[in-house]
């Protein structure tokens, strides 16, 4: 059975990626409609028209290839890697690392407690870094403490608490 709250945050994250296929689709259609001009009865009319369109296709030629550079270079992403460690009453603290290109990691650790379905991020950071470089402890089980290792300018952002769980966070500048 889904965890309806994961899916609607799951929903809410793609919605930017549905926006911008729409406006992406209607550009295209507009160009398309802008290229074939149907019932346009006036001859300059239909000339400016299709000028129009033609000029309008210039992004879409520069476009195009940047997008499936992009997508090709997403596409030898190495998997999301996965650990997670539980305490003795059940709650679980997830670690996500994404591999980015050039250095641009990123690793999330989410809780969710015993009894809920709903994974919490209680930390995020962005920045060069590797799978096993977050440690992930439960001191007790309304303590979780994690040590991972940033440089003075990495975007992250650690929780101090969620729900009846402190979260300790340990930072270290890389040697």
């Amino acid at each position: 059975m889904p965890c309806w709250p994961d899916v609607w945050r799951r929903i809410t994250h793609s919605l930017p990626m549905v926006r911008d296929l729409g406006f992406a689709f209607g550009y295209v259609g507009l160009v398309a409609l802008l290229l074939w001009a149907p019932r346009v009865r006036k001859p300059w009319l239909r000339i400016a028209s299709r000028i129009l369109g033609a000029a309008s296709l210039v992004p879409v030629a520069i476009l195009l290839p940047a997008l499936a550079l992009g997508f090709m270079l997403r596409a030898g992403d190495p998997p999301t890697q996965v650990r997670t460690v539980r305490s003795t009453d059940g709650q679980e603290a997830t670690l996500r690392y994404d591999a980015g290109f050039l250095g641009r990691d990123y690793t999330e650790v989410t809780l969710k407690r015993s009894g809920c379905c709903q994974h919490d991020p209680v930390f995020w950071h962005a920045g060069p870094s590797w799978f096993d470089d977050v440690q992930i402890e439960w001191l007790d089980n309304r303590h979780l403490h994690l040590t991972y290792h940033a440089r003075r300018g990495d975007a992250q952002h650690c929780e101090e608490r969620m729900g009846d769980t402190n979260i300790l966070c340990s930072a270290s500048l890389w040697p």
